[in-house]
């Protein structure tokens, strides 16, 4: 009874060996299979403002990653890490979806397995080339197929795979031993041609020695299946001339079909924040001399100030005001920046103090000094940029001062000058 037992173990054994020598076989011939591959972690900006582009990536150890809208089936949203989506209107998850491409179990015995007759003739010239049609309902390789050599002379044959627009893409030309007419010998080629899904493609011979091609009116047997990968629909001749009652010369194909696995989807999901509304104020608004930004009457949260209508060049809230100068301002809620409202600024002149009744300033525009003057101790000038930026200082400690601006770039520039604890602001340009 042990004997018996462990003769059927044995059995069983070699039976798995022999199944998965075949599998590994099979794997090293043909190309083997694809394993899920995994998706380690998504990432994106979290959260982000409406009407706004998204970047999200993925890590994973797959080919590439699609994006859906939905954790089964949804929209493809498109393909690669890092990738681009929007612009956003409202809250969305993405799903991405990992996916490597591999190949399938070979599939024998395709198209029309073997002649049932002996007719023959080699590519006649004139009306080359001679095939088959087909279709490839997926990505598949064409491994190999065998012909039935009647000629009795050693020869070549020159096989071709071309497109629905007849443009070869393989080309392969094969040495074949000597045939015999009575009993047409059967010969592998092996051609390992690639093939995208797609319709209408031709296998053919451009030349060749005598083969087996059957003949007959109304060809039995189109279409010819390749197994599930595709079917082979009729025979061809002159490039592309459908000749349904002629199986030229090709037979039991072996074709590897593709083959893509998935890994589970994975959800990356973007907030969208609502773009807050422009801060409020008044478009026309009063100063005293002396005053900044930060003296206007706006209200709003985080409060950004700009030069120019387009909010494209930010300046600080400690820019001096400039009579009749226009400033820009917006607000920032949940890292969303509002639309900008624009400012137009007037000098009080009555709030100017009599310490400066009688200042001058002179030339303007300058090239290398400005000479200040005023009735009372100038106790110290300060230079700013158009941004608001400070780029010199200078105690000066009287009447009278030459401004020294050699060194500036040419441009406008806002000039504060400072006596007996009053301050003014004046403008000026350096040529």
């Amino acid at each position: 009874m042990q004997n018996k037992y462990s003769q059927i173990l044995k059995t069983l054994f070699c039976s798995f060996c022999l199944v998965t020598m075949q599998n590994i076989y099979s794997q090293e011939r043909f190309g083997g299979g694809c394993v899920d591959p995994v998706i380690t972690a998504t990432s994106g900006p979290g959260d982000t403002c409406d009407g706004q582009s998204v970047v999200l990536t993925a890590t994973h150890n797959g080919d590439d990653v699609n994006w859906f809208d939905a954790e089964v089936g949804g929209n493809l949203l498109g393909t690669g890490s890092p990738f681009e989506y929007g612009p956003l209107s409202s809250t969305m998850s993405f799903w991405a979806e990992a996916y490597t491409d591999g190949t399938g179990a070979p599939i024998t015995g395709g198209a029309r397995v073997a002649p049932t007759n002996t007719t023959n003739s080699s590519v006649v010239p004139a009306t080359s080339p001679w095939g088959l049609a087909f279709n490839a309902d997926v990505d598949l390789t064409i491994n190999e197929v065998d012909v039935y050599i009647a000629d009795t002379n050693p020869g070549s044959v020159v096989i071709q795979l071309k497109d629905s627009g007849l443009n070869v893409l393989e080309e392969v030309t094969v040495a074949t031993p000597v045939g015999n007419s009575t009993t047409p010998v059967q010969f592998t080629i092996t051609l390992d041609f690639f093939v995208p899904a797609g319709l209408d493609y031709n296998l053919v011979a451009e030349s060749s020695p005598e083969m087996v091609r059957e003949f007959s009116s109304g060809h039995p047997g189109f279409p010819y299946p390749l197994g599930t990968a595709g079917s082979v629909t009729n025979g061809t001749i002159n490039d592309n001339d459908t000749n349904p009652n002629v199986y030229y010369f090709f037979y039991n194909w072996t074709v590897t079909p593709g083959q893509t696995c998935y890994s589970d989807r994975v959800e990356e999901t973007v907030i969208v924040n609502p773009i807050p509304a422009a801060p409020v104020g008044d478009a026309n608004q009063n100063f005293n001399a002396g005053e900044t930004l930060a003296d206007l009457d706006v209200t709003g949260t985080n409060l950004t100030w700009y030069s120019d209508p387009a909010a494209t060049m930010v300046i600080p809230d400690t820019t001096p005001l400039e009579d009749g100068e226009t400033y820009y301002v917006t607000q920032t809620v949940a890292d969303c920046e509002s639309e900008v409202i624009s400012i137009t600024v007037t000098e009080i002149l009555g709030g100017v103090s009599p310490i400066f009744k009688n200042l001058a300033l002179f030339p303007n525009p300058a090239s290398k000094f400005i000479s200040i003057e005023n009735e009372f101790i100038i106790d110290k000038v300060e230079v700013f940029s158009i941004l608001g930026q400070r780029v010199q200082t200078m105690d000066v400690g009287s009447k009278a001062y030459a401004l020294d601006v050699s060194k500036l770039a040419q441009g406008n520039y806002l000039l504060k000058i400072y006596s007996e604890g009053n301050t003014i602001t004046r403008k000026f340009v350096k040529q």
